[in-house]
């Protein structure tokens, strides 16, 4: 389980107005050590983030993140303490925000429970600030992917940060889904670790997240919940089919995913 990834919402409208469903955010870069402030903001239209982040029991350290791809939401990390002539040193690579070409300009957070929960307020492009609020999710791991076309020779392509699973510490070894109704959502298998195939149905409740459901005991037992994961990183094409597996318990998986209006293409994930 990482301890990195965030369930998120968001606010506009008033202090009464509802909160409404963010997607998963990857904020932090150290396994075992919270983020319990953030506090970055862009000047050059959401293509690096810059500022001051403060892990759990330290004071804040400099923030430099870049834009991994156009329309992504996954930054490369660089983290600066010793004054402003110290190197930068890798800090990881966070998710921060959903809505893919509408990038996050602005992000000022902070935790008052030692990085369980944040809170605060994000600006996106071309909004005012809203509110934002997250906590941890109890989500499977987070993995760096990569998808190739044109063969067994072409170059593999960045493919975005996923997040796989649903439980704390048992990985996914499979998962097998389709999708009938143009990616809204995907139905199949998945199995975890140790065990047999299970029901999956996922829900698309943003470009690339999905509210899992899983059901086992025969076509008549109840669903149950399978927590959010993150299964896509196109924001302008749904995907139809994801069929991947895992050799090695989780740590790496291969396979194909396909987009909508396209055939299969090579999948690899590696957790990180």
């Amino acid at each position: 389980m990482s301890n990195r990834t965030y369930n998120t919402f968001n606010q506009w409208g008033g202090d009464t107005a509802p909160w409404h469903d963010g997607g998963l955010w990857i904020i932090g870069g150290r396994e075992g050590q919270n983020v319990v402030a953030l506090n970055v903001s862009s000047h050059d239209d959401g293509s690096t983030l810059v500022g001051t982040m403060t892990y759990a029991g330290e004071g804040p350290i400099g923030f430099r993140g870049t834009l991994a791809s156009p329309g992504s939401n996954t930054f490369n990390v660089e983290n600066q303490w010793g004054g402003d002539s110290a190197p930068w040193h890798p800090g990881g690579m966070f998710l921060l925000g959903t809505r893919g070409p509408q990038p996050v300009l602005a992000i000022d957070i902070s935790s008052p429970d030692g990085g369980e929960t944040l809170q605060g307020m994000i600006t996106y492009a071309h909004e005012g600030p809203i509110g934002f609020k997250a906590t941890h999710e109890n989500s499977g791991n987070i993995y760096l992917t990569h998808n190739q076309w044109g063969g067994d020779s072409a170059p593999w392509h960045f493919g975005g940060l996923y997040v796989i699973g649903g439980r704390p510490d048992q990985p996914v070894v499979s998962i097998n889904v389709e999708s009938s109704d143009n990616g809204a959502t995907l139905t199949g298998t998945m199995v975890y670790a140790s065990e047999g195939p299970i029901g999956f149905r996922g829900t698309r409740i943003t470009p690339t997240n999905y509210t899992v459901e899983n059901q086992w005991g025969g076509d008549s037992a109840p669903w149950q919940q399978g927590g959010k994961m993150i299964l896509a990183y196109r924001f302008d094409q749904a995907v139809v089919s994801l069929q991947i597996s895992s050799t090695d318990d989780g740590t790496t998986y291969t396979g194909t995913t396909t987009y909508i209006g396209e055939g299969p293409i090579g999948f690899k994930a590696e957790k990180i």
